[in-house]
């Protein structure tokens, strides 16, 4: 069968050094990678910088994000403690105000401790104040 199929082409191929070389170009084209070891190395390590760049990169976003989310916290922490010191601060400012005025101290001293001007008689009722002049 071998003398058939050699003897069915018209076309025969010549055994000389040029063909020779053209068949082992050839065969080393369909052999050879398709990137060479060198070129495989150096995308391996670019790819490998960019991955290390790439992790600390993220890990740096990762801890900025937490960091911002706790000064947030604290900042609205801040806020809550601001506005109940401002609301003090002006409770304090009118009864600073109310202490100044001398009516209102003389009524406070007279409720409070059962103090009485000349000629006042004092009553306690069982639904008033507490006996005890310190008790609250």
């Amino acid at each position: 069968m071998a003398d058939v199929k050699a003897k069915a082409s018209k076309v025969e191929r010549l055994e000389n050094e040029y063909t020779r070389r053209l068949s082992h170009q050839r065969d080393a084209v369909k052999h050879t990678p398709v990137l060479g070891k060198r070129r495989k190395r150096r995308a391996t390590r670019i790819i490998a910088i960019f991955v290390i760049f790439a992790a600390i990169l993220g890990v740096q976003l990762i801890r900025t994000n937490a960091s911002l989310r706790h000064v947030n916290s604290q900042v609205a922490t801040s806020e809550q403690h601001l506005k109940r010191t401002k609301a003090e601060s002006q409770k304090l400012k009118l009864q600073v105000k109310q202490l100044n005025n001398d009516d209102y101290v003389g009524q406070l001293i007279r409720s409070k401790y059962y103090y009485s001007k000349s000629s006042e008689t004092i009553y306690s009722l069982p639904g008033d104040h507490a006996g005890d002049v310190t008790a609250k």
